[in-house]
């Protein structure tokens, strides 16, 4: 997990994804020029809206970009949508900004809770999000039997590795974040030969 305040003497950070993650990106935090290669694209993400640029150019990040690996879809941009229509898990809502092209391909989502929502279920991803503060404020649990609690404040930038435990609460303040989805797990992966042929009893 990595965490990065805006309000850190406006830090510049590059975060690169983990030798044991199954798709390669690189987080640029804060206002850089950087170079996409061919072949890969770049996922900026700041307060007004998203976009995605395909590479072999410098592309100027304002806020967060994220350079996938090995992915060129079209280039878009999309402004945020006033509110969230689709129920997520447990106290909040969610809205793609990006849908998926198709099953499994990264997405953009705009999740929003509430005040004082704290029962959003403790849950894992299969792939990393790298999460945007859009606004309001609230708190990142994180972790199983020794749980911490990072706190989110509008700009902050939060990287939830892959298998990381966690769940979003709030207290006095609603609070909105923009996940980029680095692969848009999907139900499929239920359909897995450990599952299959599995029964409770």
């Amino acid at each position: 997990m990595y965490t990065i305040d805006k309000y850190d003497n406006g830090a510049i950070a590059m975060v690169k994804s983990k030798d044991f993650d199954l798709y390669t990106y690189t987080t640029y935090i804060g206002k850089q020029k950087v170079y996409v290669e061919e072949g890969d694209s770049m996922w900026l993400v700041n307060e007004n809206k998203a976009e995605v640029v395909r590479g072999g150019k410098f592309i100027d990040v304002e806020t967060l970009g994220v350079v996938i690996r090995g992915y060129q879809c079209e280039e878009k941009a999309s402004t945020y949508s006033s509110g969230s229509n689709l129920p997520y898990v447990n106290g909040c809502s969610s809205h793609q900004v990006f849908p998926p092209v198709r099953a499994g391909d990264p997405t953009v989502q705009l999740l929003y809770l509430p005040s004082n929502t704290s029962e959003q279920a403790h849950h894992i991803h299969s792939t990393a999000r790298v999460v945007y503060v859009l606004d309001g404020e609230g708190w990142s649990v994180q972790g199983m039997n020794n749980e911490t609690e990072v706190k989110l404040n509008k700009g902050d930038v939060i990287i939830l590795d892959k298998m990381t435990p966690h769940h979003f609460r709030t207290e006095s303040s609603s609070l909105t974040v923009v996940p980029i989805h680095i692969f848009s797990s999907t139900v499929f992966e239920k359909n897995h030969p450990m599952f299959n042929g599995t029964f409770e009893i």
